[in-house]
């Protein structure tokens, strides 16, 4: 995850349009598969025990905020991260997910259809 965390130093924060990508962020197909992946997660996080991945969630946030200064877009990466963490510890396999991180390992902030 660190690797993936120092991906997010590779951005162009400065010559991206923010609220097209949040809005396409926030639409179908995207919405709906982030929400799908986030339930089924959820669901198997239930009654275990297992790392807890609030750190890489805060480290992705400051990253982000530190070079967009926009806390919508630092969230919404940051619980990317909180979600692709949460997926390897607990070995959760979905072709969604892994574009999303594979988005992130070439520097790009995934959004739209992946």
């Amino acid at each position: 995850m660190v690797e993936l965390l120092n991906k997010l130093n590779n951005i162009q924060y400065e010559e991206l349009d923010i609220d097209d990508i949040l809005g396409k962020r926030e639409s179908d197909p995207f919405d709906s598969e982030w929400m799908r992946v986030y339930r089924e997660i959820k669901e198997l996080k239930k009654g275990k025990k297992f790392d807890d991945t609030t750190e890489i969630e805060k480290k992705a946030f400051v990253t982000v905020y530190e070079k967009s200064h926009n806390d919508e877009l630092a969230g919404y990466i940051s619980d990317d991260f909180g979600l692709i963490a949460d997926g390897k510890v607990l070995n959760y396999a979905d072709e969604w997910l892994d574009k999303l991180a594979v988005c992130y390992e070439k520097a790009i902030i995934p959004c739209g259809e992946l």
